[in-house]
């Protein structure tokens, strides 16, 4: 019975490794496995991506022949001063099978209202009539100044029919168009689906201006006098994805195997500051699947990415490989881990005496033990040059409630540090000696640091208890001076931490007494690892930034999120500054809030530098909304002219070295055009001065429509105004003033029929002040004035003056 007994310990005690063994080759047989099945997967990626890249490339070609035609189309009509209804349907080449739409958009001012609706009557009879877009609601045109009605039309198939129907209502039509005159070019506006239709597809609207012929390529001559409409190309999305997909050649009888087919996702990419924004997914699409290939495309000014993934991503991978390696595997490790078992076995009689003298030194360790059994307030804490635990005595278990037989042998004294302070002392010992340390390393590493003796270590109790420590650490050596280990003696510092938490009573009894003062007092810690936090923050907290004090202190990010993201860098730098410098932090900053929107705040506080290398700010925060808007109120009334909501000489004058100093720096010149109306006296005293101020207020309007967005408009006192075009030099100018004397003499105003103005034009010069310029307007406002009024004089053609029909005045 003894002798059965003992054979199942043998057993046991030997079988464990041929176990192992054959564990080990079915792990590594596994690994093997894995490794070829991921080989068969990118074989099957690469497949894929062959495919995926060729559909891409469908899709590419067909949106890039599509940008063809549309500029082939408008290079045409910007040659070809008329245009009918059957010469434009004439110029159309649809694609099979995309749904798409061509268009002609006017651009039509008011003013010629009469004479648009005159021609189009004719070519579509008496019945045509402009109409606003179903979409707005409304049951009158555009109030702006111009229309953008939809003069010919073109789909493939039949959409409902847009002729006649004026895109000026549509927000986002008004920006593509702007954004299309602005640059001259093709630009692109994805359409979100329409969720009336019967099929809602994500449409691809593609909008290029058409300027009248021999019109410059100078930014001053793209403005909207000199724009004749825009080429709309509307484009279905999802009837073109489906086409690719299902007939990648373009031919109906071929179309693609089932088992590989595949479906595309589009989506925009509009900046690094804004996530993607999916435009086209397939119906019944859920999740994508791990195969998948991207690629980017450019489209007029705006940028793709299109996701090709497989209907079926099972049929691309093929695993009979891996499972010939698995049974393979299988079979070598069985006969690795028998030939094992037989070795081991012929060496039970060997490890017999190991097993004796293991015992005798068991009995030496428990004698030692013994020794150590007085010493119930201090814990010592041995180990061997692999970091087991080797001695844990009486003072350890009363201070960290382990019994030795759970620690020694199976534990290392890194088991027992609480695990955020065994990160900060790598952190900090690493720093000091100038390599990463290792977690086995520390004890090793601080002693080296010179950092044994007297040190300050958190441990963590077996009941979750947390434990501060001060230990002294020590290399345990042998006669030859060799490691054997390291010894650790530790004594607890429960009082200490009665002392801590007494001083932070004293913090909850500072919070209350500052509870009821306004804003925030605050104490702001940023150590010298970049770690920062909030040792102390009043309640105020919760008002000025929506955030409670708990918060607060638990994550300084929750209270720098709300940060205005304008204003983040500046708060950033003042801080810095204020830490390299030991300078008061003062700084004015917006926040913006979840209830209360964006508000003004002041923070002012003081640096002081710690031991430790660590910086604190003692300070306050204040909100400064109020006084901040009527400082920006009262900054607005100094500059802004009450009547005509331009800006005034106040504000050209704080202007004028910011441009004087763009232009010595670009080198690119400034021009002015300064003009007067004629005879405006006879006005107010013929029509009244309500009159005469609302010529003045369309005038403005007038000057602040036709002008470039980087324009300014002034009015300079009186009848009197002023355009500074930067970036311009004089000839571009002087034919922005001929465009603008032209529409003021064709512009209708109240109780007057007809108004007229006398222009000057200059360009300033390198370093001039703002008066000289100034001067030299005023002289050729006065040849304006003298020759007639009614023209234009600039100073590079001074003598030559500029009229209609010569009108004297």
């Amino acid at each position: 019975m003894a002798h059965s007994s003992r054979f199942n310990r043998e057993l046991f005690v030997y079988g464990w490794p041929v176990a192992v063994t054959f564990l080990l080759g079915m792990l590594f047989t596994v690994y093997l496995t894995h490794r070829i099945d991921e080989a068969e997967e990118r074989l099957a990626q690469s497949r894929f991506a062959q495919l995926a890249q060729h559909r891409i490339q469908l899709v590419d070609a067909v949106l890039f022949r599509q940008l063809q035609d549309v500029d082939a189309l408008r290079r045409f009509l910007t040659q070809e001063p008329a245009l009918d209804r059957h010469r434009f349907q004439n110029l159309i080449r649809a694609p099979e099978r995309v749904k798409m739409a061509v268009a002609w958009v006017e651009n039509v001012p008011r003013s010629q209202l009469d004479d648009f609706l005159n021609r189009m009557r004719r070519e579509y009879g008496p019945s045509y009539r402009l109409q606003p877009p179903l979409a707005t609601f409304k049951s009158a045109l555009s109030p702006g100044l111009r229309l953008y009605p939809v003069t010919y039309l073109h789909a493939s198939p039949e959409h409902m029919d847009l002729t006649g129907v004026d895109l000026g209502h549509l927000p986002g039509r008004r920006m593509a168009f702007d954004r299309a005159l602005a640059s001259g070019q093709t630009v692109l506006l994805p359409l979100e689906p329409d969720p009336t239709a019967t099929e809602p597809a994500t449409r691809l609207l593609l909008i290029a201006p058409v300027f009248r012929y021999g019109t410059g390529l100078d930014v001053t001559e793209r403005h909207f006098g000199n724009l004749r409409g825009f080429v709309y190309f509307q484009l279905d999305l999802g009837s073109l994805i489906q086409s690719v997909a299902i007939w990648p050649e373009g031919r109906l009888e071929t179309p693609v195997d089932q088992d590989h087919g595949i479906q595309m996702i589009v989506a925009e990419l509009p900046g690094e500051a804004s996530p993607p924004r999916r435009l086209y997914t397939p119906p019944g699409f859920q999740q994508l699947p791990a195969l998948n290939y991207s690629l980017e495309l450019t489209l007029a000014d705006r940028l793709f990415r299109i996701t090709v993934y497989p209907e079926h991503p099972e049929r691309w991978h093929d695993r009979s490989a891996a499972m010939m390696m698995f049974s393979s595997g299988t079979l070598a490790a069985t006969l690795l881990a028998g030939y094992l078992a037989l070795l081991l076995f012929q060496r039970r009689r060997a490890e017999r005496g190991v097993f004796h003298r293991t015992r005798e030194l068991q009995e030496a360790n428990a004698y030692r033990a013994s020794l150590l059994a007085s010493a119930v307030d201090v814990a010592v804490i041995a180990t061997d040059q692999n970091g087991m635990i080797t001695l844990f005595s009486t003072g350890a278990e009363h201070l960290l409630g382990y019994a030795p037989e759970d620690v020694v042998g199976h534990k290392t004294p890194m088991d027992l540090h609480h695990p955020d302070d065994l990160r900060r002392w790598q952190h900090r010992l690493a720093n000091q000696l100038g390599h990463p340390v290792t977690r086995q390393e520390v004890y090793a590493a601080a002693i080296e640091a010179g950092l044994q003796r007297s040190q300050h270590w958190v441990y963590l109790h077996r009941n979750g208890e947390l434990r501060q420590v001060q230990l002294t650490l020590s290399t345990i050596l042998d006669d030859k001076g060799r490691g054997l280990g390291y010894l650790s003696i530790g004594v607890d510092m429960t009082d200490y931490i009665g002392a801590v938490q007494a001083l932070q009573r004293s913090d909850h009894l500072l919070r209350d007494l500052s509870a009821e003062v306004p804003g925030v007092i605050f104490q702001f810690l940023l150590r010298a690892d970049e770690t920062s936090c909030f040792p102390f923050i009043s309640d105020g907290v919760e008002k000025i930034f929506e955030v409670t004090a708990d918060e607060a202190k638990n994550s300084v990010r929750a209270l720098f999120f709300r940060l205005h993201p304008d204003d983040k860098e500046q708060v950033y730098n003042d801080i810095r500054q204020s830490q390299e410098s030991l300078t008061p932090w003062v700084s004015e900053f917006r926040v913006q809030l979840p209830e209360q929107g964006i508000r003004w705040l002041r923070g002012d506080s003081r640096p002081q530098r710690l031991d430790d290398g660590a910086t604190v700010w003692n300070g306050y925060i204040a909100d400064i909304t109020t006084i901040k808007d009527l400082e920006f109120k009262l900054r607005e009334q100094a500059t802004i002219d009450p009547l005509t909501n331009t800006f005034n000489r106040r504000h050209l004058s704080a202007q004028w070295p910011q441009a004087m100093a763009r232009f010595r720096r670009t080198g690119i010149p400034l021009s002015m055009i300064m003009l007067d109306i004629d005879h405006f006296k006879r006005i107010n005293d013929r029509y009244g001065h309500d009159a005469g101020d609302e010529v003045l207020v369309r005038l403005s309007r007038l000057l602040t429509d036709e002008v470039r967005s980087t324009d300014t408009v002034y009015r300079m006192g009186g009848e009197e105004f002023l355009v500074v075009c930067e970036d311009t030099q004089l000839g571009g100018a002087n034919t922005l003033a001929k465009s603008l004397w032209e529409k003021v003499r064709n512009s209708p105003m109240p109780f007057v029929d007809q108004i007229t103005a006398s222009f000057g034009v200059t360009e300033a010069k390198p370093g001039e002040t703002m008066d000289t310029a100034f001067k030299r307007l005023d002289d050729l406002l006065y040849r304006a004035k003298r020759g007639g009024r009614d023209r234009v004089v600039s100073s590079q053609h001074a003598a030559k003056l500029v009229t209609r029909d010569n009108p004297q005045r």
